[in-house]
């Protein structure tokens, strides 16, 4: 047992011995909310107004273990964007009676079957061997082949089902609208790459210009990827897959690849705010979105805090009735 290995399990412990009982009382709070208040919320949420165009696509992946979220999640957020449809990319679980829901609260949602999209992608993105073949082999690989190489809107959405808007993103709509954008995201905790910023420098050699600090792969808005883009990561790709010290099947590489093309871009690609960003502890007043990553102290926050805060406003708005949820 190394070092390195050594200093992560006595910090587990230490985190289990100041947090451990604060952290089971909260996913207990969660689990209760999720199966009784949530799961009566969710039946009784309106339906949004179909979309009047397609110029923005709002993406995500989602089963049956997270459909709840993913409904919370994708409603807290089109209820702000009514020239966007939502695009449910199933990871073969979503049941039928489940996506005819997802379909009626949101009109003009499209649901994709991971077969389909594989299919269309190994067309569409021919050129592109290793890109096509890690969409195809990489747990959230969908998240960058099927999002920007299908589709038709100008605008791309990058939604996971743990993230919250409570408030009207106008900084992200300003974005999706402006010319000048690129992409830009949601600021992590800490540096959350696949590899360290000095290996994919000696990897990928004159490539990679300034690299972003924190950039989280939750939640971006950008152009759909474009014939250099789809070049670039190609390029990327087989580079990451031909040299020993590195595996483009690594944790984190979803959001490595956006990271470099970031780097690459430069113009046009920034962090949004931080009322944005992810962070540990309550959820703050101020946060316009956030991000409930998987950390024991956080998730759970999404259902004993976060769903609260999206029912609260959408009633300030009128979005719900004032009696919702009693």
């Amino acid at each position: 047992m190394n070092l390195q290995t050594v200093r992560r399990l006595l910090g587990r412990g230490k985190q289990e011995l100041l947090h451990g009982a604060s952290n089971r009382r909260l996913a207990s709070d969660a689990k209760r909310i999720r199966e009784t208040w949530s799961k009566k919320a969710i039946d009784e949420l309106p339906s949004l107004p179909k979309p009047h165009s397609t110029f923005i696509e709002v993406n995500t992946m989602c089963g049956n273990s997270q459909f709840d979220m993913g409904i919370w999640a994708s409603w807290s957020l089109m209820r702000f964007l009514p020239e966007a449809r939502l695009i449910v990319h199933s990871d073969g679980t979503l049941s039928e009676d489940r996506i005819c829901m997802w379909k009626k609260m949101l009109p003009g949602t499209q649901v994709r079957t991971r077969e389909t999209s594989l299919a269309q992608l190994s067309e569409i993105l021919s050129r592109f061997r290793h890109v096509n073949n890690w969409t195809e082999s990489y747990h959230f690989g969908l998240k960058l082949g099927a999002f920007h190489g299908l589709g038709e809107g100008r605008v791309v959405v990058d939604l996971d089902t743990d993230v919250l808007f409570f408030r009207e993103p106008t900084e992200l709509i300003e974005a999706a609208h402006s010319s000048g954008a690129f992409l830009r995201w949601n600021q992590d905790i800490r540096k959350s790459y696949a590899y360290s910023e000095r290996i994919l420098r000696d990897v990928l050699a004159d490539e990679l210009r300034n690299f972003p600090e924190r950039l989280n792969g939750g939640l971006l808005v950008s152009s759909r990827l474009d014939n250099d883009d789809w070049e670039f990561l190609e390029s990327a790709l087989s580079k990451l897959e031909a040299d020993a010290r590195t595996d483009p099947m690594r944790y984190w590489m979803h959001q490595t690849l956006f990271a470099l093309l970031a780097s690459r871009r430069q113009a046009g690609c920034e962090p949004l705010s931080k009322n944005y960003d992810i962070y540990k502890g309550a959820t703050k007043d101020e946060s316009i979105a956030r991000h409930y990553v998987g950390e024991k102290s956080v998730r759970p926050r999404f259902f004993t805090e976060g769903i609260f805060k999206v029912v609260e406003d959408a009633k300030a708005r009128g979005q719900l009735p004032k009696d919702f949820g009693v």
